[in-house]
This record gives structure tokens, sequence and C-alpha cells, in this order.
């Protein structure tokens, strides 16, 4: 049976393979000879998604490596937020796991607050704007 450890290192290598891959498309992409504008502005577009889904992955393949160095540290497991032994089954599904569910959740609760307040304060001071 895998451990976490050759779990994380296979995850990782195959990050770092497909992070390659789309770089190497992406940079080919861009020395194409470019038709009409629809052509131009559809690999735009592409570009554009090959370059969101490789920042995607980098964020995926640190995560990864701080777990490695977690578990190289004896901190692996331990949420980082309470200190509370994170379960076996929580890191074979998120091998890179930083925080036991609980925290987790309360964390993206208090990011989703943050992000709703911080919305409206931009509708409110958009909408302020033409009252003067």
């Amino acid at each position: 049976m895998k451990t976490i450890k050759d779990m994380l290192m296979e995850m990782r290598e195959e990050l770092v393979l497909e992070i390659a891959r789309r770089s190497k498309a992406t940079t080919e992409g861009a020395q194409q000879d470019i038709g009409d504008i629809v052509d131009s502005v559809s690999e735009e577009r592409t570009r554009e998604l090959e370059m969101i889904l490789t920042d995607r992955e980098k964020k995926k393949l640190l995560q990864i490596d701080e777990a490695l160095e977690r578990i190289e540290d004896s901190s692996y497991g331990l949420c980082e937020e309470c200190d509370v032994k994170i379960p076996k089954a929580r890191l074979k599904v998120v091998p890179f796991a930083k925080y036991c569910v609980e925290c987790q959740e309360k964390m993206e609760r208090e990011e989703k607050y943050l992000r709703e307040e911080s919305e409206d304060g931009v509708r409110k001071s958009a909408a302020g704007e033409g009252e003067e």
C-alpha cells in the first residue's frame, strides 16, 4: 500500500509534467500564424484559461511541497489552526490538507463573509458615485 508521502510525490510529479506540457502548448500556440480576428480572440481566451489552470496547478504544487515539508518536520497530519490530529480518511482524500474539516469550514465561511462584505462595499460605492 502506498504511503501518503508516495502519494504526494506521485501527485507532484504528475503536476510538474502537466504544468510543463501546458506551458509548452501555450508557447507553441503563441508562435503560430494568426488568422482572422475571431481566431485571434479565441486563441487569446484559450491562453488565458491555460494560464488560470497553470496558476491553480502551481498553487496545488506549492501545497504538496508544504505537505512534504510537514512530513519531514513531523508536523504532518496536525491541524495548523487547532493542533488536532487530522483524520486519516481526510488525508487520504486531500493528502496536502493543513486543517481539520471543522477549521477548514470555519475559514471558508470567514472568507466568504469577507468576500461578500467587500463586494457589498464595492456595490455601495459604485451606486453612490452617481449621486453627487
